[in-house]
């Protein structure tokens, strides 16, 4: 008489040999070098030291999908492009990072950084360059002193004291 087994256990034995019959597959197909992540885009230990939110917004202006007011009106969560630090109507990566008048103390250190490491300053260094590894460090020091990458600051207290009176009334 043939052993009892379970639906359960039928199912497992099924999707493991089907498992091992696509690595098998795959491995005559796929070398392993052809897979292998470019130098330039592997992490660096520099970033990966620091804390998860930096790091994430570290990325986020590599790729291009930093929170700025023209990546929040291309995804329509924000009416308008605009600058919510300043009264500039284009909020970019570029804005930010070389001519935003609310960070001016922090981006004229930064540059001087980049300066120094890179050899270039801010008129010859387009902002997708910044993440290079010889910028990256002080990239992280730019943003963790500000909030450049962070949602929109909320509102002054006054304001909210203002909106409590006018609910009164």
């Amino acid at each position: 008489m043939p052993l009892l087994r379970s639906l359960a256990h039928l199912k497992r034995e099924i999707s493991e040999k089907k498992g091992a019959e696509a690595r098998q597959w795959a491995g005559g197909r796929a070398s392993r070098r052809k897979y292998r992540m470019p130098i330039r885009q592997k992490p660096g230990g520099t970033v990966a030291g620091g804390s998860k939110r930096l790091a994430s917004r570290f990325y986020q202006l590599k790729t291009g999908h930093c929170l700025t007011g023209q990546c929040r009106n291309r995804t329509k969560s924000r009416p308008t492009a605009q600058c919510w630090w300043c009264s500039c109507r284009t909020q970019t990566r570029d804005h930010l990072f070389k001519v935003c008048p609310r960070w001016s103390a922090q981006q004229k250190i930064l540059w001087a950084e980049v300066r120094k490491e890179a050899g270039r300053g801010k008129s010859r260094f387009p902002i997708r360059d910044l993440t290079d590894v010889r910028c990256t460090q002080a990239v992280l020091d730019f943003l963790s002193t500000m909030d450049v990458g962070r949602l929109i600051p909320a509102p002054a207290e006054e304001d909210a004291g203002s909106e409590a009176l006018e609910w009164e009334l």
